[in-house]
């Protein structure tokens, strides 16, 4: 298991690394339901976003609209799914930053769903982030 926290070019500013989500860490929490790992991982993530000043910090609001499309899909969808990208693009070209970090790790998490299950263990990762990120004092 990696530690995750790789160097990166750190666009937004930040005074620590961006943690690093490898494809294991993904492979393990989207096709393998690895729910240990997933907590984790989010768990990381989630206070990765709440850390720097203000302006660095990711908000909920930032990433709403893309969890409540997400949740109003109920089951899977391919088609539906994709579309989650491009709304997921247009916040992280808004606001860049830790936006832009979510969304690479989303876009690595949704080529991972294939179905049914992978689409449920994607839909608890997004959730969990959320979720982390709102215990550790992100608003």
């Amino acid at each position: 298991m990696s530690n995750g926290r790789r160097g990166s070019s750190r666009q937004d500013g930040s005074t620590t690394r961006a943690p690093t989500v490898t494809e294991q860490e993904l492979k393990e929490i989207i096709t393998s339901q690895n729910a240990t790992e997933m907590n984790e991982v989010a768990d990381r993530l989630g206070t990765w976003y709440t850390e720097g000043q203000e302006r660095e910090k990711l908000s909920s609001s930032q990433i709403r609209n893309v969890l409540d499309k997400l949740q109003r899909m109920g089951k899977y969808d391919s088609n539906k799914l994709q579309l989650l990208r491009p709304v997921l693009a247009y916040v992280a070209g808004r606001h860049g930053g830790k936006v832009r970090h979510l969304q690479g790790v989303i876009e690595q998490a949704i080529s991972k769903v294939t179905d049914e299950k992978t689409f449920e263990n994607f839909k608890n990762f997004f959730e969990a982030i959320v979720a982390y990120h709102r215990f550790h004092g992100g608003k």
